[in-house]
């Protein structure tokens, strides 16, 4: 999750396991933000502002208060979502609904199965001759590079051995654009989201599509001519994590 005081600064550890520096440590119970919850001690590892991690009752990891260096007062609070994405952008309202394989036809789901193409690596791979774009978090905080060579008519997440050039990820139609996490769940943004203007995709509202609207959606795959890449040439940051 994005700091508020420093926004280009990313919380990374948002398990719900106590931290390392907070065992042990005797804390009384606050009120912050209409929740009751332990406040632990400062997290030495950031430096641009005093950061608490926050437990409930349970002692259960739910978020942190973030202190301005220069004023103890000035603070702001972050809490873990059931959504990924809703921590990551401290969003609320993000649903969770079925696997990308409820939303894709049958004989799709088959191949890819067949193939092992059940990761978000592997799984964008053979997206990207078409318009269906999936996003995981990880997409959100860093565009994957897409390379390409007219040559061999091919597309991929790696370069290739002859000449190829490399450009972001595009995401031709807004609502073809799935959310899902690392075991291809989708996720669904509330209509407030910002994460359609993190994508640079700033088209009308209408065309996002809710976990009602969604219908089962055709995938295009690579062209018949062009062989898939091997999946060991797919890079382990694009894979599930």
């Amino acid at each position: 999750m994005y700091s508020i005081l420093k926004p280009n600064v990313l919380y990374q550890d948002t398990s719900p396991d106590v931290t390392e520096h907070d065992i042990n440590v005797v804390s009384d119970l606050w009120e912050m933000d209409g929740r009751s919850v332990y406040r632990g001690a400062r997290d030495p590892r950031y430096t641009h502002a005093n950061v608490y991690w926050l437990y409930s009752e349970d002692l259960e990891r739910v978020g942190c208060s973030e202190h301005s260096l220069e004023d103890h007062a000035d603070f702001h609070l972050l809490w873990f979502q059931e959504s990924p994405f809703g921590t990551l952008l401290q969003e609320e309202g993000w649903t969770v609904g079925d696997d990308i394989w409820s939303y894709l036809p049958r004989h799709t789901t088959e191949k890819f199965f067949h193939e092992g193409w059940t990761t978000p690596g592997p799984f964008l791979e053979q997206c990207l001759h078409g318009p269906l774009r999936i996003v995981t978090v990880e997409t959100l905080v860093n565009l994957p590079m897409v390379y390409s060579c007219e040559k061999c008519n091919r597309k991929s997440l790696t370069k290739f051995a002859c000449s190829t050039t490399a450009i972001p990820i595009d995401f031709p139609q807004k609502e073809k654009v799935f959310f899902v996490d690392a075991d291809l769940i989708v996720h669904f943004p509330p209509p407030t989201s910002k994460v359609f203007k993190t994508l640079r995709l700033y088209d009308g509202g209408s065309q996002e599509h809710s976990e009602q609207e969604v219908q089962s959606v055709s995938l295009p795959l690579l062209p018949p001519d062009v062989a898939p890449l091997p999946l060991e040439e797919v890079p382990q940051s694009q894979q599930e994590q």
